[in-house]
C-alpha cells in the first residue's frame, strides 16, 4: 500500500529533478512473464526509483541487507517492495544465512509472474565504466527452476542506466533495455551448474556493457566529459515530454566515448589542448555551448513566458524555499560520498515537502480555513513551474550575451566548436 503512495509524488519529484528521461525499447520487457531486470548501479538508489515510476509496473527491488537493521526501517522498505541481500562484508557467514529468505520470496514473486530488479554490480561508483556483475542475478534466475521445475521460464532482461552527469539537478537519465536472456536455455541438461551460471553471467555483462555509456580508462574522463558537454546541444530533446522514449541521445553519447576509447594517445592530446581552449573562450565570454550549436532560443516566446509566469514563479519559488533548501543544505553537508549526493537530497526533499504539507494542513484545519487546503496543490504546482522560469531565465541572458558578441567571433567559435564533433554526427 505504501508503495502505491509514495510512487505519485516520488514521480513529481523525479520529473522536476531531471530535465529529460530517455526510456528506450521498453516492449522488450515480457509482458505477464517472470522477468528480473539487471541494471548497473551508477547512484545510491536512484535507478530503482525512476524505474518503479514510470515503467507501469509493480517493481520488487534488491537492496542491502544492512539497511534493514533498525525494525523502523525494516518495516518501510519491506512496505516499498524492498527484499534484503545480506553480504559478507554485512555481518559475516551468519547473516549470508538471511539470504535463504529473500531468494525463497525472489522465487516466489517469478512464479507468480512479477518483476524483480537487481543492480547487479553489487556496489554503488560514481564512473562511467561497468564493474564485474555478480553472480548472484545467475543463482536467482536459475534456481526458480529448482524450486519451481515447472516454471516455464524466466526473463532477464539487461538494463543500461546513464547519466549525463548523475550529481547534478536537471540534468538528462538514459536507459536503455536489451532483449531478454532465456535463464532456461543455460540450463545444463535441466540442471544448474556452475559452467550455466559463469555463462549467463557473462552473457549478461556483454548484453549491459552494450547500453552503457563507457569510458575506459578514468584518466581520458575530463576529456570525455569536455566532448560529451560540446556535442550535447545537438542532441537537444523539447523540454516536453520529460518522459519520452528517444534512444538517439544514448546511442550518439555511446559512439563519442566510444570514438575516445579507441583512439591513439596523440590524438586524444590535441583533443585536449582544443577543447580547453574552447571552453575557456566559453568562460571568457561568458556563454554556453547551446549557443554555439543548439537551436536558436525564441526570444518573444520565451519573453512572454517569463512575464505571463512572474507571480506563479515567484509564489512556487517561495514555497520551494524552506524544503527544498533543506534538501540541499543536508546534501551539500552531510553526504561524504558523491553517489548518495543526488538520490539524498531527491529522498530529504521528498520527506521535506509532505512535512511541509502536513504543517500547513494542520494551520488551515485549525483556523478553519478548509477552503484554502486545495490551494497546496496549486502552489505545488507553481513550485515544478519554478524549475521552468529559473532555466528560461539563465537561457535568455546567455543568449542575449551571445548576440552581442561580434560576428566574427561567433563565428570563430563555431569553428572551434565543429572541428570537435566525434561520435559521427
Amino acid at each position: 500500500m505504501l508503495y502505491s503512495l509514495v510512487r505519485p509524488l516520488a514521480a513529481l519529484a523525479i520529473r522536476a529533478n531531471y530535465q529529460h528521461i530517455c526510456i528506450s525499447n521498453t516492449d522488450r520487457i515480457p509482458v505477464d512473464k517472470p522477468v528480473i531486470l539487471v541494471a548497473n548501479h551508477p547512484t545510491a538508489f536512484m535507478e530503482p526509483c525512476i524505474l518503479a515510476c514510470f515503467l507501469g509496473r509493480p517493481l520488487y527491488f534488491l537492496v542491502r541487507g544492512d539497511f534493514f537493521k533498525q525494525p523502523f526501517y525494516n518495516f518501510l522498505l519491506r512496505q516499498l517492495n524492498m527484499l534484503p541481500v545480506f553480504r559478507m562484508r554485512d555481518g559475516g557467514y551468519r547473516n549470508l544465512k538471511n539470504n535463504y529468505s529473500t531468494f525463497e520470496a525472489c522465487f516466489e514473486a517469478l512464479k507468480d509472474s512479477k518483476t524483480i530488479m537487481i543492480l547487479a554490480e553489487g556496489n554503488t561508483i560514481h564512473e562511467k565504466r561497468l564493474r564485474p556483475i555478480q553472480k548472484g542475478t545467475a543463482r536467482i534466475a536459475l534456481g526458480a527452476f529448482e524450486r519451481f521445475p515447472d516454471l516455464e521460464d524466466v526473463y532477464v532482461v539487461p538494463v543500461g542506466v546513464n547519466y549525463t552527469y548523475a550529481e547534478r539537478s536537471r540534468t538528462r537519465v538514459m536507459i536503455d533495455f536489451g532483449e531478454p536472456l532465456s535463464a532456461r536455455s543455460y540450463l545444463e541438461e535441466g540442471e544448474i551448474g556452475s559452467k550455466s551460471i559463469n555463462q549467463l553471467t557473462e552473457d549478461l555483462t556483454i548484453a549491459l556493457q552494450e547500453r552503457i555509456v563507457i569510458i575506459a580508462d578514468p584518466a581520458d574522463e575530463p576529456l570525455a566529459e569536455d566532448l560529451l558537454r560540446i556535442q550535447r546541444p545537438l542532441l537537444h530533446l523539447p523540454t516536453f515530454p520529460v518522459i519520452n522514449a528517444a534512444f538517439e541521445p544514448l546511442q550518439k553519447e555511446k559512439a563519442i566515448t566510444d570514438e575516445v576509447n579507441n583512439t591513439k594517445a596523440e590524438a586524444k592530446t590535441s583533443w585536449k589542448l582544443a577543447t580547453t581552449a574552447f571552453l575557456q573562450r566559453l568562460e571568457d565570454f561568458k556563454v554556453s555551448e547551446f549557443d554555439v550549436l543548439g537551436p536558436k532560443l525564441a526570444i518573444v516566446p520565451t519573453l512572454l513566458y517569463l512575464i505571463l509566469g512572474f507571480v506563479p514563479f515567484l509564489l512556487g519559488y517561495l514555497w520551494n524555499l524552506l524544503p527544498l533548501g533543506l534538501a540541499r543544505y543536508i546534501a551539500d553537508n552531510k553526504v561524504k560520498d558523491i553517489s548518495f549526493y543526488t538520490p539524498v537530497k531527491w529522498a530529504v526533499g521528498i520527506g521535506a515537502y509532505l512535512l511541509w504539507w502536513i504543517i500547513w494542513i494542520v494551520i488551515f484545519l485549525t483556523m478553519s480555513l478548509f477552503w484554502a487546503i486545495p490551494f497546496l496543490f496549486v502552489l505545488t504546482l507553481f513550485g515544478y513551474h519554478a524549475v521552468y522560469y529559473e532555466e528560461a531565465v539563465k537561457r535568455l541572458l546567455e543568449s542575449r550575451t551571445w548576440e552581442r558578441l561580434s560576428g566574427k567571433v561567433k563565428e570563430d567559435l563555431k569553428s572551434q566548436a565543429t572541428q570537435l564533433l566525434l561520435g559521427k554526427f
